[in-house]
């Protein structure tokens, strides 16, 4: 993967789980505290992913293969995450 389709990858990337944090960052502010955690835990992953794509969109260092990998692994993981989480709040009342 070349430097400009990593670019083009994470910025799609990076818009994509963005919509997803902000529609359940709402979700997760009225749910039980066994969510909230799990969400907690999950806002840690953001801010390194966030960081990681600011890096990588910027150009600011030449974007290796590695970085680029561990990039998209972490947005990966963030995916199944919110996947878990919206999941949550769909099978159960977790309001207060």
């Amino acid at each position: 993967m070349n430097e400009e389709e990593l670019k083009a990858e994470a910025k799609k990337l990076y818009e994509k789980l963005k919509t997803q944090r902000d529609e359940l960052k709402v979700q997760a502010h009225l749910a039980k505290a066994e969510l909230r955690d799990k969400w907690q835990e999950t806002e840690h992953d953001w801010e390194r992913f966030e960081a990681k794509a600011k890096t990588i969109g910027k150009g600011a260092q030449k974007a290796s293969e590695d970085v680029g990998k561990g990039f998209v692994l972490l947005g990966h993981q963030l995916q199944e995450a919110y996947k878990d989480i919206k999941q949550a709040f769909r099978s159960s009342d977790l309001t207060d």
